[in-house]
C-alpha cells in the first residue's frame, strides 16, 4: 500500500513512562522482551476520513520501565484505501494502522526512555512482533 492512497495525522494526548527498577539495571546485563497491549478504537467515520483513538502500553520484561500512550489519529483517503489501512497485517497480526501510528509516536517512546534511564523499545516492534496483544 502507497503511503500516498492516505493521509494519516497522529496527536498524542498523553504521554508518560515510569522506570520499574530503581536498582539501576545496566542496560547489557540483561535481555529484554517488551509486551505491547494496544487498543484502536473508530470514534467516527466520514465520507473519505475516519477517526480513531489509540491507547499503547508498553512493558519491559523483566520489569524494568513501562510506557503509555494515547491519543487520535485521522486516516484520510478513499474508502477503499481507508479499508486496506484497517485490516490485518497476516504476518504480525497487527493492524496495518496500528504500525503506522506506532512509527509516529516512535521519537516519543525513544526519547522518555532516555530522559528514565531506561531501554527504549526497537523502531520495529510492532512489525515483527507477533506477540503484540490487542485488546
Amino acid at each position: 500500500m502507497s503511503s500516498t492512497e492516505v493521509t494519516i495525522e497522529v496527536k498524542l494526548l498523553n504521554v508518560a513512562s515510569t522506570r520499574v527498577d530503581q536498582e539501576g539495571l545496566m542496560r547489557d546485563e540483561i535481555m529484554l522482551n517488551f509486551d505491547v497491549n494496544a487498543k484502536l478504537e473508530e470514534v467516527e467515520r466520514r465520507n473519505g476520513e475516519a477517526v480513531f483513538n489509540f491507547a499503547i502500553e508498553i512493558n519491559t520484561k523483566p520489569s524494568v520501565a513501562k510506557f503509555d500512550m494515547n491519543g487520535m489519529v485521522t486516516v484520510s483517503g478513499e474508502s477503499d484505501a481507508l479499508e486496506k489501512i484497517l485490516q490485518t497485517d497476516p504476518g504480525t497480526k497487527v493492524p496495518f494502522l496500528l504500525k503506522r501510528v506506532y512509527q509516529q509516536i516512535f521519537p516519543s517512546v525513544f526519547l522518555l526512555s532516555g530522559i528514565i534511564n531506561a531501554p527504549h523499545p526497537p523502531p520495529d516492534l510492532m512489525f515483527s512482533s507477533v506477540k503484540s496483544e490487542l485488546l
